[in-house]
C-alpha cells in the first residue's frame, strides 16, 4: 500500500508542476520573510503592512454616508444570504441521505487540482483562479475597512494571508473601538465583505453580458448552412435530407447564413408548394405538408443552423481568457460571499448570528448556544463533504 500510496503523490505532482511549484514558491517566500509574518493555528500566516489604508481614508471621507448606507444595505442582504445558505446546507443533508450515491453538494475550491469527487463543472484553471480568488479576496477586506473608517473605527493593519493552501487578504479594525459602537454598525462592518462579493459577482456579469457578449460576434463569422436534424417520416425524410447534409441553396438562391432570405421566406410555404434544396452536387424536391398545429402554413420537418468558425486572429485567444476570468470572478465571488455567510465560528456570518444571540439571551447563554450550533454546523459541512472524503482516499491510497 506504501508503493500505491508514493506511486499515487508521484502521478499527483507530476501532473499539477505548476500548482506544486507555486506552493513552493510561496512556501519559500513565507521562509525568508518570516520575521514579517505571523503566525496562528499553525495553518494560518499573515502579513501586516498598511497597504491600502491610506486608500480606504479617502474613500470613506469623501463618500462618507454611502459607504454607510453601503453598509446598512448589507445588513440586510447578510441575514438573507445567511439564511439562503443555511437552508441549502439542510437541503443538501436530506438529498445526501435520499439520494445514495450523489455527489457532494459542496466542494473546496483549489485553483488548478481536479479533487476527486467534486465534477469536471467545477474545476477551476490554476491562473484564472489564483487572479480570481486575490480579487475577491481584496474587494471582501477593503469593503470591511472602508466601512470601518466610514464609522471612525480605526483599522491598525491589512496585507495579505495564507489559510493553509488558500491565498487570501485581510483587514484589521480596531476591535475596542468596534465594541463601543452601536450594534448596526458592528453588523454592517460584518456583512460589508460578503455584500461586495455579491455586488461584484453582479457589476461583472453585468459587462459579460453587456459588453464581452455583443464583442464576441466580432471573432465568429457564418460560413455555410447544415441541416441540424430531420424530422422522421417527414416530406424532407422522404426527399432524402439528412442529418448534417450542407445545404448550398434553397429553391435556387444561394444561402450563407440561416438568416438569409430564402431560408427566412419558409416560414410563409403553403401546403402542397414545392420547395427545392440543393447540397452543391444533388437537388432535393419535396412538396411542403400542412403544420402539425396550424394546417393552413406549410411544413419540412428540419432545423438548420449555421456554421460557425472562428476568425483566427491574435486577438481571440486573449479576448477568451478574458472572458473566461470575468466568468470566475463572478463565479466564485458569488459563492466565496455567500459561504462567508455560513453562521459558525469567526466566518463573518458567525460573528453577525453571535452579536444577535448575544443581545437576545445575554453573553453567556449566547456563548454556549453559538458553539454548539457552530459544532452542528461543522458536522453538517463535514457530512456534505464525505463523497469528496472518499473519493480523495480510494484515489490516493486505494483504501476504499
Amino acid at each position: 500500500m506504501a508503493l500505491e500510496f508514493l506511486s499515487s503523490l508521484v502521478q499527483f505532482v507530476l501532473r499539477h508542476k505548476l500548482v506544486v511549484g507555486f506552493y513552493l514558491l510561496v512556501a519559500l517566500l513565507v521562509f525568508i520573510y518570516r520575521r514579517k509574518f505571523q503566525f496562528q493555528l499553525k495553518f494560518i500566516a499573515i502579513c501586516r503592512t498598511k497597504l491600502g489604508l491610506g486608500l480606504m481614508d479617502r474613500i470613506a471621507s469623501r463618500h462618507r454616508e454611502l459607504v454607510k448606507l453601503f453598509g446598512y444595505i448589507g445588513i440586510g442582504a447578510g441575514f438573507l444570504s445567511m439564511l439562503f445558505i443555511v437552508l441549502i446546507l439542510v437541503q443538501s443533508v436530506f438529498t445526501l441521505l435520499t439520494v445514495p450515491g450523489s455527489p457532494s453538494p459542496i466542494s473546496p475550491v483549489l485553483p488548478g487540482v481536479r479533487i476527486p469527487g467534486v465534477p469536471d463543472g467545477f474545476f477551476v484553471p490554476f491562473v484564472q483562479g489564483i487572479i480570481a480568488i486575490f480579487i475577491i479576496a481584496v474587494v471582501h477586506e477593503f469593503a470591511h475597512g472602508v466601512v470601518a473608517r466610514a464609522h471612525d473605527i480605526k483599522v491598525k493593519s491589512s496585507g495579505p494571508a495564507i489559510i493553509g493552501p488558500i491565498l487570501a487578504a485581510f483587514v484589521e479594525p480596531d476591535e475596542q473601538q468596534l465594541k463601543k459602537k452601536p450594534d448596526i454598525v458592528n453588523y454592517s462592518l460584518f456583512a460589508a465583505g460578503t455584500f461586495s462579493n455579491v455586488v461584484l459577482a453582479i457589476l461583472v456579469m453585468f459587462v459579460l453580458s453587456a459588453v464581452f457578449a455583443p464583442l464576441s460576434s466580432a471573432f465568429f463569422s457564418e460560413h455555410g448552412v447544415i441541416l441540424k436534424s430531420v424530422e422522421p417520416g417527414s416530406s424532407a425524410e422522404a426527399a432524402g435530407l439528412k442529418p448534417g447534409m450542407a445545404v448550398k441553396s434553397v429553391n435556387g438562391q444561394a444561402v450563407s447564413s440561416v438568416r438569409d432570405a430564402p431560408i427566412f421566406a419558409l416560414r410563409y410555404t403553403y401546403p402542397g408548394q414545392a420547395v427545392a434544396f440543393s447540397d452543391g452536387s444533388s437537388n432535393f424536391t419535396m412538396a411542403a405538408a400542412p403544420h402539425p398545429t396550424a394546417p393552413n402554413r406549410g411544413y419540412l420537418g428540419v432545423v438548420m443552423e449555421s456554421v460557425i468558425r472562428n476568425q483566427d486572429t491574435g486577438y481571440f485567444a486573449a479576448f477568451s481568457w478574458l472572458q473566461q476570468l470575468l466568468l470566475w470572478i463572478a463565479t466564485l465571488s458569488f459563492g466565496i460571499g455567500i459561504a462567508n455567510m455560513i453562521p459558525i465560528g469567526p466566518l463573518d456570518g458567525g460573528k453577525m448570528l453571535h452579536l444577535a444571540l448575544t443581545r437576545i439571551r445575554g453573553e453567556q447563554k449566547a456563548n454556549r448556544a453559538f458553539a454548539k450550533f457552530s459544532l452542528l454546523l461543522l458536522l453538517v459541512i463535514l457530512f456534505l463533504l464525505s463523497p469528496i472524503f472518499k473519493a480523495i482516499l480510494k484515489s490516493v491510497a486505494g483504501i476504499f
